[in-house]
């Protein structure tokens, strides 16, 4: 397929992605049309580590084909300074082709490549970073063969030219995901407190996604009256009288619930 046309496919396909598992999934499957390649990975970074020159930590990764996840999961478990090295290039460059960093002879007789690589018969990588400012989000991997040789300078390009739309689509992503995360932990802390109806748990957890009572009643589908009552409902209980005071739930915790009525 033309370069062209295989770019315009996989940004189509990263632009028009519903989650972050249909975001993976078609940047794995897209990018083999734009650079051929046998095997990739995704490390995504822990949203916790230490931003000022502390370690990197991968909270969780994915490889095409699946049965790649062996060789990166043997490479973190049991070569961390290794992976600690290859984050840190990370974290300073924003794309690194193994083959210009190091020759062939000391590259496949590493104990890193002996027992991690070896039996997928890599030849060479191509990596790049995901970033939102100083703050790596992820690392993407590419892997070929040795019968698929090495990467050349074209795919190196290639690669570099997509990661301006990888930065925006990944914080994008992340960010939800992160905020589905926050949202679920407040919800559950208040619950644990103050009894609600499923109902109630739903549009607490609608509004504190900051969703609009038209997003809510469209969703839920409820008229406005009936959601008013559930808002009434919901401040009795929490002992509170506004959707600003039920917002700052969403940022404290519960710790300030006044505690109205638990019925």
């Amino acid at each position: 397929m033309d370069n062209f046309l295989a770019y315009d496919n996989l940004l189509y396909s990263l632009y028009t992605a519903i989650d972050f598992e249909d975001l993976k999934g078609k940047l794995l499957c897209h990018l083999e049309e734009l650079i051929p390649h046998q095997y990739s990975s995704i490390l995504l970074m822990d949203p916790n580590y230490s931003r000022k020159g502390g370690s990197l930590k991968v909270s969780e990764f994915f490889c095409k084909p699946s049965e790649f996840m062996e060789a990166e999961k043997t490479y973190m478990e049991k070569y961390p300074e290794a992976m600690n090295r290859r984050l840190n290039i990370s974290r300073e460059t924003v794309s690194v082709r193994e083959s210009s960093l190091m020759p062939e002879a000391e590259r496949l007789h590493s104990k890193v490549y002996q027992e991690c690589y070896r039996r997928f018969d890599i030849y060479d990588t191509l990596q790049l970073s995901i970033a939102s400012g100083n703050d790596l989000l992820a690392v993407l991997t590419l892997f070929r063969t040795r019968a698929a040789g090495a990467f050349a300078d074209e795919d190196v390009y290639l690669l570099k030219a997509l990661s301006k739309h990888l930065n925006t689509i990944f914080y994008k992503h992340c960010r939800e995901r992160d905020t589905a995360a926050s949202v679920s932990g407040a919800v559950e802390t208040i619950t644990k407190k103050v009894h609600m109806t499923p109902k109630e748990t739903e549009i607490l957890t609608l509004i504190f996604l900051t969703k609009s009572n038209l997003e809510i009643c469209d969703e839920l589908g409820i008229k406005e009256h009936t959601l008013q009552k559930h808002f009434q409902n919901i401040y009795r209980k929490l002992n509170i009288s506004s959707r600003w005071e039920l917002l700052r739930f969403a940022h404290d915790g519960a710790q300030g619930l006044g505690m109205g009525q638990a019925s």
